[in-house]
């Protein structure tokens, strides 16, 4: 967060604080049977998000229709969102790439099913081109999830040592971490090891926390700058 700002503003040069902010819990999730009702059926990684051109979901589907049938056939791919812009293509490429038995949208869902979603899920998938922040990663670490994920902008930083990084415009560098964590339930759980534990650290008490600590900084600068 702090590079980016001083790479966007190059007149930044007073010391930066980065705060996180908090996250709300979702309620307590339903059964696993209770998610026929969105169309899943089979084990699932999971995407949640807005779809619009940042989220890279044509990248993740391609990423997805590289990897063998039987892999495939093994872990469906489950995108949870409202439509946002310039996104009316997708069902299209998971038609043309003939993935129309594996790929379920299930559009938006409220909090109760999105508990479920994510409890039930293999791992989440989230690849972005960009995020401010990122809160489906700290939402699916909650649940203990491993989450496959992006090497940029504040991904990393939200995500800690409970993901996978991969670069989110090699297609063929997400499609060998999905295969990885869809096949390899050990290398999941070792990923997902500290996930509850990171995502412990997204509190609003620790967001006001680190707010007052940088306004008590800022008024004993100013109190010595005067003296």
């Amino acid at each position: 967060t702090a590079p980016a700002l001083t790479t966007e503003f190059s007149w930044l040069r007073s010391p930066i604080s980065t705060v996180a902010p908090g996250t709300t819990s979702l309620p307590a999730p339903g059964g696993v049977s209770s998610l026929e009702q969105v169309g899943i059926t089979r084990p699932y990684a999971l995407f949640v998000g807005t779809l619009e051109p940042r989220k890279n979901l044509g990248r993740l589907i391609e990423a997805y229709s590289l990897l063998p049938a039987s892999a495939r056939s093994a872990c469906d791919l489950v995108i949870v969102g409202g439509s946002g812009w310039k996104q009316t293509s997708l069902a299209d490429d998971v038609r043309r790439a003939g993935l129309e038995m594996n790929v379920v949208f299930t559009g938006f869902v409220d909090d109760g099913m999105l508990a479920t979603l994510y409890a039930n899920c293999l791992f989440l998938a989230m690849p972005s081109l960009y995020e401010g922040f990122g809160f489906p990663i700290v939402e699916a670490q909650s649940f203990g999830k491993a989450v496959l994920t992006s090497n940029t902008s504040s991904m990393p930083e939200v995500a800690g040592q409970s993901a996978i990084l991969v670069d989110p415009n090699d297609p063929r560098a997400i499609a060998d971490a999905f295969g990885r964590l869809c096949s390899d339930a050990q290398l999941r759980q070792a990923i997902a090891a500290g996930a509850r534990r990171n995502a412990e650290r997204f509190t609003w008490k620790n967001h006001a926390r680190g707010m007052l600590d940088i306004f008590e900084q800022a008024i004993g600068q100013r109190r010595r700058t005067v003296a």
